[in-house]
């Protein structure tokens, strides 16, 4: 079964067990004065959202966010050394960084020690790099602080003459789970680099960056603009950023004068068609690929 993360109590018998073992891990590593991991009982105030990874049931890590004034801190991340590498601290992490956005935080931080290197590899693979002190921390060699930036920066258009591998790498990972799955497969198959680039001259090719994390194609078609290979990268999923891209998308066809933004999904991408429906889209019609008698996309339109 997936690892599943909920909000939870720190006085959660499996829970409690798991940060008496964090606890004692961190003591064996640093001095008292160089501790700083909150207690069990200061875990349980208001300002700290707390929560527990489980797998088959079992409660096998946690991690905390203490809301501070102007970001986030997060503390008592731990995961059971005999649960590692089954996914519970990506499944933590993602979980952190969704609520962060949630509540309009605009940045996370933290503070971790030189000593917990696996940890600090963790953080960078999720964003997070280092910073300088913050909070009521001194500075000390003991103390390492990053911090992940939670607001996502602007779209950006590609030109024509720009390097398009990167955003084809990430069209191919995208579109990749739906193979075995779409009848007929998807035009992604025969994109190729000179078409991004004949995209970008032609109609216009945004960007989330770094990386790309996120992509899509617009093309005035008519009196509608039309919103083409939206993609988000695997690690990014559920972080909102398929809603920046659509919000940017509509303000797009406002500043051509187009009253609307339509795009379409196929009749096998339930999830797609539950998240158009959330994001303010409308089903407006269901047509047939050429040579099939029955429905095989389906249209979507958002008025501005």
């Amino acid at each position: 079964m997936p690892v599943t993360v909920t909000p939870d109590s720190p006085r959660d018998p499996g829970a409690t067990a798991l940060l008496q073992a964090s606890h004692a891990y961190l003591q064996s590593l640093y001095d008292p004065e160089d501790n700083h991991f909150l207690s069990i009982d200061e875990l349980c105030t208001p300002d700290i959202l707390f929560f527990v990874a489980r797998l088959d049931g079992r409660a096998v890590g946690t991690a905390a966010i203490a809301l501070r004034p102007g970001y986030g801190e997060i503390k008592s991340m731990y995961v059971d050394p005999a649960a590692r590498g089954q996914g519970a601290a990506k499944a933590l992490m993602e979980r952190l960084v969704a609520e962060g956005r949630a509540r309009g935080l605009p940045e996370l931080k933290l503070e971790t020690g030189p000593l917990n290197t696996e940890a600090m590899r963790l953080y960078a693979r999720h964003g997070f790099s280092v910073c300088g002190r913050f909070g009521d921390y001194a500075d000390s060699a003991a103390s390492v602080f990053m911090q992940r930036t939670l607001t996502w920066p602007a779209p950006r258009r590609m030109a024509s003459d720009e390097d398009m591998a990167p955003v084809h790498a990430l069209l191919t990972e995208s579109f990749a789970y739906m193979e075995g799955v779409i009848d007929p497969p998807s035009s992604m198959n025969r994109m190729s680099l000179a078409d991004l680039a004949a995209d970008a001259a032609r109609n216009e090719v945004w960007v989330i960056e770094p990386g790309p994390v996120a992509c899509m194609i617009l093309s005035i078609k008519g009196d509608t603009l039309y919103l083409g290979k939206l993609a988000v990268s695997r690690e990014h999923r559920g972080t909102g950023l398929a809603r920046v891209m659509i919000e940017h998308a509509m303000a797009r066809a406002q500043a051509h004068g187009l009253g609307h933004v339509t795009l379409q999904t196929r009749v096998e991408l339930t999830a797609n068609q539950a998240t158009f429906l959330r994001l303010g889209f409308h089903e407006i019609e269901r047509t047939a690929h050429a040579g099939y008698a029955r429905p095989t996309s389906i249209t979507y339109r958002r008025h501005l």
